[in-house]
């Protein structure tokens, strides 16, 4: 049993949590719109497609961008209905969706 953490998995939350932070304090505009789809899409994608076993790197792309527009999607759309719509909670939200699917890999790659 492997107790080390990948440094794929490592890197991805902890550029989770830098991306939010830096995103919640603000950058100039082209800075800060990288940074907030970096967030909001391909990070939480990247995260829960490392969850899958797909193999394929034109098929794990594609997978990146539908569960990371998927994960925005539902948590845009449940906020919304709650009447608690934020974008610095939607990107908190993201991050902390990041940040879990990073464990789960941890926990999958603790127990192969």
């Amino acid at each position: 049993m492997n107790a080390a953490i990948s440094r794929p998995t490592a890197a991805l939350a902890a550029a989770a949590v830098a991306l939010s932070l830096v995103t919640l304090v603000g950058l100039p505009t082209p800075l800060q719109a990288v940074a907030a789809i970096a967030v909001l899409i391909l990070l939480p994608g990247q995260a829960l497609a490392r969850l899958t076993p797909v193999t394929d790197f034109a098929l794990s792309a594609l997978l990146v961008l539908a569960l990371g527009l998927a994960a925005l999607t539902a948590v845009s759309t449940t906020m919304f209905y709650l009447a608690v719509w934020s974008w610095q909670a939607c990107v908190i939200a993201m991050g902390v969706i990041t940040i879990l699917a990073c464990l789960a890999r941890a926990r999958q790659e603790t127990l192969s």
